[in-house]
C-alpha cells in the first residue's frame, strides 16, 4: 500500500504527473518534517489549522496507506489565501533546511524527502482561490469536538515543538 496526494482530483480525471505517490515510510516521514516545520514557523490561527490537518495524516492512528490527500481538502480560506499559501511554502523550504530534524530518533533520506517536498511544493504552487472547495473549512471544523485541538488553543508537543491533533504528536507516535 501507499499513500497519495493530489491536487483537484475530484475535478481533474486525468491524472497529473505531478501528484504525490509515497510509500509508507516516506509518508510518515514526510508528514514528521512537515509537522516539525511547520510547528516552529506557525504562528496565525490559520497556520495552525494547516499544521492539525497535517498531524491527522498519522498512519499509526489512521493506517498504513490510509492518510493520502487532496490540496484542495486542505483547511483553505479565502480571507487568508494568499498567506496559507506562502505560509505552506515556507514550511516546505523549512524542512529542506532540516528545521526540527535534531528532535526525530533517525535521520531521514535526504534525496527522498527532497524529492517528496519538491513535488508537493508544485502541488501547493498549482492552489488559487478559486479551487478552494466551499464549505471544506467549515465542515472539517464541524467535526472536530470540543477536545480537539484546533478548539483548545492549538496544544504543541514539547518534545517535538509540533502542534498536535486528536491522534496526538505525529512524530512521537510515528
Amino acid at each position: 500500500m501507499s499513500n497519495m496526494i493530489c491536487f483537484n482530483f475530484r475535478s481533474d480525471k486525468n491524472a497529473l504527473k505531478d501528484d504525490l505517490s509515497m510509500s509508507n515510510g516516506g509518508t510518515s516521514v514526510f508528514i514528521n518534517v512537515l509537522c516539525l516545520s511547520g510547528g516552529r514557523l506557525a504562528q496565525t490561527q490559520s497556520q495552525k489549522r494547516f499544521m492539525v490537518f497535517l498531524a491527522e495524516k498519522n498512519q499509526s492512528v489512521c493506517g498504513i496507506g490510509t492518510v493520502g490527500f487532496d490540496i484542495v481538502d486542505m483547511p483553505w480560506n479565502r480571507d487568508s489565501f494568499e498567506e496559507d499559501k506562502e505560509f505552506m511554502l515556507r514550511v516546505i523550504e523549512g524542512a529542506r533546511r532540516k528545521l526540527g530534524w535534531e528532535t526525530l530518533g533517525y535521520e531521514p533520506n535526504e534525496e527522498i524527502v527532497a524529492e517528496y517536498l519538491g513535488t508537493f511544493q508544485k502541488l501547493i504552487e498549482r492552489m488559487t482561490a478559486n479551487d478552494i472547495i466551499e464549505g471544506s473549512l467549515t465542515e472539517w471544523l464541524s467535526e472536530a469536538d470540543e477536545n480537539d485541538p484546533v478548539k483548545c488553543g492549538f496544544p504543541k508537543c514539547k518534545k517535538h515543538d509540533a502542534y498536535i491533533c486528536v491522534h496526538g504528536c505525529q512524530v512521537c507516535t510515528d
